[in-house]
């Protein structure tokens, strides 16, 4: 009885993200400061109460992730080969997980410190959920740049450079005005802050993959 009411709520939650889903992708779309501080809300609820309108953010970033690697492997047929660990594609998919999972963690290093908080795991676990939220767009916008930049098209490279570009223009949006409203920060130090965290984030993410080829080498294939 046990194991078929386990079945029983792991179907509905897997059924449940084809709704929800696309619901928390619209809601992070159009009201990114809406839902920084709706994760942050949420995390003072009991556990059971929590996220009961959108997907969780860790969730929401690794489902995004899955369906992108998804689409990736299986309709465009490109993909890098690696060797050793790295070879097995669940290996890789975690460890896009964790490099993409960087940008709202320095994210939310910077909203610990901007609210003068003592940095823990407690203070540092709302401000990592709520720019779960904000960073899946850009990610999402990143995967489908690079899907298009390896397509062989003769209007795929621009199409892939005009979604990574939009993509990147909504995502320093979105964090410079959170900054401005979450954490009363200036303009100029809410840019500041959104460059900071961007640039950072990304030379983590680059070394991080650098690091993997340490593994063993990589080869690219494409159809």
């Amino acid at each position: 009885m046990n194991l078929l009411r386990s079945a029983e709520q792991l179907l509905y939650e897997v059924v449940s993200w084809l709704v929800f889903y696309p619901l928390t992708f619209w809601r992070c779309i159009m009201r990114p400061l809406a839902m920084i501080a709706y994760a942050e809300k949420e995390l003072t609820r009991p556990p059971e109460d929590q996220f009961a309108n959108n997907l969780s953010p860790p969730i929401f970033l690794f489902l995004t992730l899955m369906l992108a690697h998804t689409v990736q492997t299986s309709v465009f047929h490109n993909a890098a080969v690696f060797e050793g660990v790295l070879a097995d594609q669940r290996n890789l998919l975690i460890l896009r997980a964790v490099a993409f999972s960087l940008f709202p963690l320095f994210l939310g290093l910077q909203h610990v410190r901007l609210s003068e908080q003592t940095l823990s795991r407690k203070t540092l676990r709302p401000m990592f959920y709520a720019q779960c939220y904000v960073t899946v767009p850009f990610v999402l916008a990143a995967d489908v740049a690079i899907m298009l930049g390896n397509a062989k098209f003769s209007w795929a490279e621009p199409v892939a450079a005009a979604v990574f570009l939009v993509g990147l223009i909504w995502y320093a949006t979105a964090l410079t005005r959170g900054f401005k409203v979450h954490r009363n920060t200036t303009t100029v130090k809410a840019i500041g802050q959104t460059i900071l965290a961007i640039l950072v984030g990304a030379v983590c993410f680059i070394g991080t993959f650098l690091l993997s080829l340490l593994s063993g080498s990589v080869t690219t294939v494409a159809s």
